[in-house]
């Protein structure tokens, strides 16, 4: 009965409790929430034997790739996915490749030094944190970027700054090394987002030895680029940033990208191909610039495409007092209507290239490309932003032997001497003998054929058809019918165009 009694008088005491609080003015009822939310989390903290390291996908403000995160996701990928239930599973574009399996979001496994026990949890972008587990006890768990959150017991906070985490970062660049694939980089931003950085494997066959090129600008290109790989301490005594721009020139099909691919073999460098039409502004470029990594080449091809406009612009425009447009004129304009400030100024670039944010990284390389070098602006390409000019011209005597080397097996042959009259007298460029030299009419015909006549495996199949397309037959009726097309394509340019015939015909006419 004292029992009944005593719980009526509670109920009515917090009932008196629940009157007064809402006759209460609505700045007392701020005030109480504010000292509840600030007060509560200091207690819990107080209680709480834990402590918590968040280590996010990027650093301040989003503005660079924190390198931590990826060192925690190497490494927990190597160590720790046994004892988690929740994974994902990715391929790569080789084919025999085998998934990359990694952790899911919200997944939560547990490591262990020492007999210290380690919870890792990734946590996923602008999504709060709620469940059961030992890190979801920490309180002002906020919206926040995509992160791993590393709980420990307060006892083990030495063992984890001075040990545990940097152990984490030593293997991860152990597991780089060891297991190094080297990465095609490409910015892409959708609707409303800024610009951001994807990758796919990365594998160009192209080599040095294969570039289509005179063997002696092979090797000056080879030996600068090996200095550039030794030159830390030389940067570092001039007081220059560790970067070098190549600029490469020359008609389309000359081996502009090949060559690309090849620095990228050589050195062992990643590949950033920046697409300056897809970035908003200045400040998204420098963005982008420090989201690159160390020892990789960042590309911009066929910049005199956006250097036609940027040359129109600065010699054609004119400000309302009639002087002419300043030197931030804009180089890329993007086709949004709804924000004209969305720009890139040649100035931007110049500072991504050459100023300020280069030193921000070191052992990086550009690689411009042009078709019309005569239409860039003299501040790109003057020395020290573009240090090397490599002009990737024509198909002569030497290049062409590097394709028939590897196109047909061959280092001589009667017809090399009436190939390289023909090459100096033309303007071919290597794509189109590469082209010349691939047997294809008959290839085909000749499979089915071989396939009724021999009685065998397909591993026999394969081997006689190789033996075949490198008979000296087949090397002869290629060099043959490259000799015939550059005959014609030396007519064709002898003789003057219709439209020029008509022209003195008229003239002559009118006199």
């Amino acid at each position: 009965m004292a029992t009944l009694e005593t719980w009526v008088g509670f109920g009515s005491a917090m009932a008196g409790v629940g009157l007064l609080w809402s006759r209460m003015p609505e700045h007392v009822h701020e005030e109480a929430r504010y000292i509840i939310s600030s007060v509560v989390p200091m207690v819990m903290s107080y209680f709480n034997p834990y402590e918590q390291i968040t280590v996010s996908e990027y650093g301040e403000e989003r503005f660079r790739r924190n390198k931590m995160f990826d060192a925690v996701s190497t490494y927990l990928r190597s160590a720790c996915l046994g004892s988690a239930t929740k994974l994902k599973a990715e391929l790569g574009n080789n084919i025999g490749d085998d998934p990359l399996v990694i952790l899911d979001e919200n997944q939560e496994v547990v490591d262990c030094l020492d007999g210290a026990r380690m919870w890792w949890r990734l946590c996923p972008k602008a999504s709060k944190n709620k469940g059961s587990t030992i890190i979801s006890m920490f309180p002002g768990d906020t919206d926040e970027p995509r992160c791993y959150r590393l709980v420990f017991h307060k006892r083990h906070r030495q063992l984890v700054l001075k040990t545990y985490l940097p152990g984490i970062i030593r293997r991860w660049r152990e597991l780089t090394a060891k297991d190094r694939q080297r990465l095609l980089f490409t910015n892409h931003s959708k609707k409303g987002e800024i610009s951001m950085w994807t990758s796919v494997p990365y594998n160009p066959p192209s080599t040095f030895d294969m570039l289509a090129m005179g063997h002696a600008k092979k090797v000056e290109i080879m030996d600068d680029l090996r200095a550039f790989q030794k030159g830390k301490e030389y940067h570092s005594k001039v007081g220059k940033a560790w970067k070098r721009g190549y600029l490469l020139y020359g008609p389309p099909g000359t081996g502009k990208t090949t060559m690309i691919g090849a620095m990228a073999n050589f050195l062992d460098y990643d590949v950033y191909d920046l697409d300056l039409t897809s970035v908003k502004d200045n400040a998204e470029l420098r963005k982008l610039f420090l989201d690159t990594t160390d020892k990789s080449i960042i590309v911009i091809e066929d910049i005199d495409a956006i250097e036609v406009e940027l040359t129109t612009k600065r010699k054609g425009k004119k400000m309302d007092n009639g002087d002419e447009a300043d030197n931030n004129h804009v180089l890329v304009e993007l086709s949004n209507k709804t924000d004209d400030k969305s720009k890139v100024t040649l100035s931007g670039l110049l500072s991504f290239v050459d100023g300020l944010w280069s030193a921000c990284g070191s052992e990086r390389v550009f690689v411009f490309t042009t078709n019309h070098v005569d239409r860039l602006d003299p501040a790109l390409i003057r020395p020290g932003r573009m240090d090397k000019h490599i002009e990737m011209s024509y198909c002569r005597l030497d290049a062409f032997k590097v394709l028939a080397k590897s196109y047909l097996d061959i280092t001589e042959h009667s017809l090399f001497g009436e190939i390289g009259r023909l090459l100096d007298e033309t303007d071919t460029t290597p794509a189109d003998v590469a082209d010349n030299l691939m047997p294809r009419g008959k290839r085909n015909g000749e499979i089915s054929r071989l396939i009724e006549v021999i009685d065998g495996s397909p591993a026999d199949v394969a081997g006689n058809l190789m033996l075949r397309c490198k008979r000296k037959r087949e090397a002869d009726e290629c060099l043959a019918g490259l000799v015939e097309t550059l005959k014609k394509a030396k007519m064709e340019s002898a003789t003057p165009p219709m439209d020029t015939i008509e022209e003195e015909a008229n003239k002559e006419e009118q006199t």
